[in-house]
């Protein structure tokens, strides 16, 4: 499928069948796998306590039979052996000696362990049982986590896209994250842009906005002429509003700790649990929950702050069905012909992109450009063989284009040549080129919103340090369990519990915390500074500039202009 060169890349997709109550055929090889494991459990349940009752019964022979001969006779009785057979029977002595007291040891050690439960099943069997459920949480944690490992188990290619399928979006880099969106009937929404689908299903484009037409072609337009029109325009365009919906609390914290990060903080946790550390377990779960929170707090704070950029419900007057008529700006299609006026009080922000056709006005582009001098815009030239240049409202034409979200300071109505309509209220006659958040105030909302994303810097020399950790994590780990399957001092359930952890404890769970904490610290001593940090995640890579160019001092000093 040919994709836009806003984006990197479309794929079709059809969602797989999920006949297993609502999980796809990927779970079936573990249904057959949790019978074998539950049938085994069921099989082996109650050896452990069964063999612990065989032990307890040694051990208590044992400690009759010391009892009834001592343990001194027994030193006594070497000693005679040793007087004796001459010197080779003293190392003989010393070796029964060593055997007795590494009994009596086991013995104590094991008076201290208590019986495992009755019904507990063989270790092989639990531990199978356990393997196979991480297995089946990775399967389905994978899905949520990798967009491509969910677009290849859940759904098959297709060769072009159709209504009621599925198309996989792939953003450039830094332009946010991929996503599986439905296609509804010749289009898709993604990023909070519509993305039109030609006939064969084959090629993608952006919304096609008025803005390629020939300047004459702008000049001889009179509005929306029927109500047909209009709702033929709304259903295409859609309203010209910067809604941002804010998602629940519980929605984003949920999937917050699904992520990667807290998902092993928390099975770190579980095993320390298991370990019967419940008070540092405890509060690990704690501070780990307490951590997630703040970050989901921060996000919708951002997501408000976004929504705050939200226009304002103005009136303006717009020409349909050949006169004047007033509606609110968000009500603005692409289109329409519009007079916007410099009212009394305060500036007037521009609601759409717009092309001058009668008068002049002054603008403020400081919010889009950071340019603080005021730029003059003038009606479009139509005459001769100007008419026929198709527009540019990025190089050739921006003189006679307004852009969304900047600030009207001065207006001046004059009645062009070439336009024959009149303005009612004294303003500029324009033509309404995008709306929404297809327009210049709309790419810069969507571009703060979807760009945030962490910076990982010094990928390589982490990736290095971990392996090289996890290499001696091995070497220690593979160590306790030779060591505690020749002593026999710990059960099996334990040497597998306490080689786990220390093979979790290569990635320390608080280090997301002490990163977060080290990033703050950068923040606040930036403050002092004078200096305000957009993105936090970026502070760590800014560590590393050495040079700093400005290309030029007005946008660093102000934005504001005193007449």
């Amino acid at each position: 499928v040919t994709a836009p060169d806003c984006v990197k890349s479309v794929s079709p997709l059809r969602r797989r069948p999920a006949p297993l109550f609502g999980f796809g055929l990927e779970y079936s090889p573990f249904i057959i796998l949790y019978a074998i494991a539950l049938e085994w459990c069921f099989r082996t349940s109650g050896q452990p306590f069964a063999a612990a009752i065989a032990h307890e019964a040694a051990k208590n022979a044992l400690q009759a039979k010391l009892k009834s001969s001592g343990f001194a006779e027994v030193v006594i009785d070497d000693e005679e052996e040793e007087e004796e057979h001459g010197g080779g029977g003293a190392a003989e002595g010393m070796l029964t000696e060593a055997v007795n007291s590494t009994a009596i040891a086991e013995s104590m050690h094991a008076q201290d362990r208590k019986l495992p439960n009755p019904l507990l099943p063989d270790f092989w069997a639990v531990l199978f049982l356990a393997v196979v459920f991480i297995f089946n949480a990775l399967v389905w944690f994978v899905q949520r986590w990798s967009l491509r490992v969910k677009a290849q188990v859940q759904y098959t290619a297709e060769s072009r896209l159709e209504a009621g399928h599925y198309a996989l979006v792939m953003p450039h880099k830094h332009q946010g994250a991929a996503e599986i969106v439905k296609v509804e009937d010749g289009y898709f929404m993604f990023q909070r842009q519509k993305f039109e689908i030609d006939a064969s299903g084959t090629k993608v484009t952006e919304l096609l906005m008025p803005v390629n037409e020939k300047l004459k072609t702008y000049a001889a337009h009179t509005g929306y002429q029927s109500e047909g029109e209009m709702k033929q325009a709304l259903a295409r365009y859609g309203t010209n509003s910067l809604q941002i919906e804010i998602p629940s609390f519980k929605d984003t914290f949920i999937k917050q700790i699904l992520g990667p990060v807290p998902t092993f903080q928390f099975f770190c946790a579980s095993l320390w649990l298991l370990d019967e550390y419940w008070n540092y377990a405890l509060f690990n779960i704690f501070a780990i929950g307490m951590y997630e929170c703040s970050v989901v707090f921060g996000k919708l704070k951002n997501m408000q702050a976004l929504r705050g950029m939200k226009k304002a419900v103005v009136k303006i007057q717009v020409y349909r069905q050949n006169k004047w008529s007033e509606i609110t700006a968000e009500e603005l299609l692409p289109g329409d012909i519009f007079s916007l006026a410099k009212q009394t009080e305060g500036d007037v922000s521009v609601p759409c992109d717009a092309l001058v056709l009668a008068g002049t006005c002054v603008v403020n582009e400081a919010t889009l450009t950071g340019e603080s001098t005021p730029q003059m815009k003038e009606a479009t030239d139509v005459e001769g063989m100007q008419g026929d240049e198709t527009l540019d409202i990025e190089k050739a034409h921006r003189i006679h284009t307004l852009y969304s979200g900047t600030s009207l300071m001065q207006s001046n109505v004059a009645q062009a040549k070439s336009f024959p309509i009149s303005s009612p209220d004294s303003g500029c006659v324009c033509y309404c080129l995008r709306t929404g958040f297809s327009s210049s105030e709309g790419k810069l909302v969507r571009m703060i919103e979807y760009s945030q994303e962490q910076v990982l810097t010094d990928a390589k020399e982490v990736l290095a340090l971990l392996t090289l950790l996890l290499v001696f994590a091995l070497i220690a780990s593979g160590y306790v369990l030779k060591k505690g399957l020749e002593e026999k001092k710990r059960s099996q359930y334990e040497l597998v519990l306490r080689c786990v952890l220390i093979l979790t404890s290569v990635v320390p769970p608080e280090l997301p915390m002490q990163t977060a904490v080290a990033v703050n610290t950068a923040l606040f001593a930036l403050l002092k500074a004078a200096v305000f940090c957009t993105e936090p995640f970026r502070i760590t890579y800014a560590g590393k500039v050495e040079f700093a160019l400005f290309d030029k001092t007005g946008t660093l000093t102000t934005d504001k202009l005193d007449c």
